[in-house]
């Protein structure tokens, strides 16, 4: 049996993927009792008989059924990267991926990623301009607000705002399956103008982060992306280009 993985988990552990219908784990029923117990999960009473008993155990990574069985992942968020990364260099663009699998509030890693390419642009450090910064994984919105977006418009908003003004900077972040969110894009772009842009167009981007808008707000400046659905999914993706 041949097992090829398209991965949209951090990691990329083909067990994970899908569950992994192919793939065995090394975990046992009393792992999965303690972690039953430790979250406090009301399983089915099925769930609990089957966990409570040794009947129908699922094979081992070292049953001989696995012999002969390859497993091949074809398309992730490392190859998405490294992908881009090959074509930033042939183009004479020296590129850095930070990560395939970086999670948190997308807001608080926009700050992040937004604080690196300061670096970069201003002082010239950390990584030699120019250069394209390049991370995946997939981020998440807090919702406070009533406004639409997703989290990758989210993510590039927050960034816009923390480098206002900074020349030389280029900055595109979308989910590849090509919706971010409930909206019809896939994500959006953004640059050190993009704010001014939006204080121009009468919308005051800290307000339209504040209410989750961020898909309006850069719909009102004609810089989202939309691609329609592409038929896959390897999580989020990011590039910064600093110039």
């Amino acid at each position: 049996m041949a097992t090829l993985v398209v991965s949209d988990v951090p990691g990329d552990d083909p067990a994970i993927v899908a569950s992994g219908p192919t793939i065995p784990l090394p975990g046992t029923r009393e792992l999965a009792r303690k972690y039953a117990n430790l979250y406090r999960l009301e399983l089915p009473p099925a769930a609990q008989a089957l966990l409570a008993g040794e009947d129908n155990l699922a094979p081992l990574p070292s049953d001989p059924v696995f012999a002969q069985h390859t497993v091949r992942t074809i398309a992730s968020a490392a190859l998405s990267l490294e992908s881009a990364a090959d074509i930033a260099r042939s183009q004479g663009i020296e590129a850095a991926i930070l990560s395939d699998s970086i999670e948190g509030r997308s807001r608080d890693v926009a700050q992040v990623h937004a604080a690196m390419t300061r670096e970069i642009a201003v002082r010239n450090r950390l990584f030699n301009k120019p250069v394209v910064l390049l991370s995946g994984g997939e981020t998440t919105v807090t919702l406070r607000g009533k406004g639409q977006g997703g989290r990758n418009a989210e993510f590039l908003l927050a960034f816009a705002i923390a480098i206002d003004g900074v020349e030389g900077i280029s900055a595109l972040a979308a989910d590849t399956d090509g919706i971010d969110g409930s909206e019809d894009n896939a994500g959006a772009f953004a640059d050190g103008g993009t704010a001014t842009r939006l204080r121009h167009a009468g919308i005051d981007p800290l307000a339209a982060l504040a209410n989750n808008d961020a898909y309006s707000a850069f719909s009102a400046i004609g810089d989202l992306l939309v691609t329609g659905p592409t038929g896959t999914n390897v999580n989020d993706f990011r590039a910064i280009l600093i110039r």
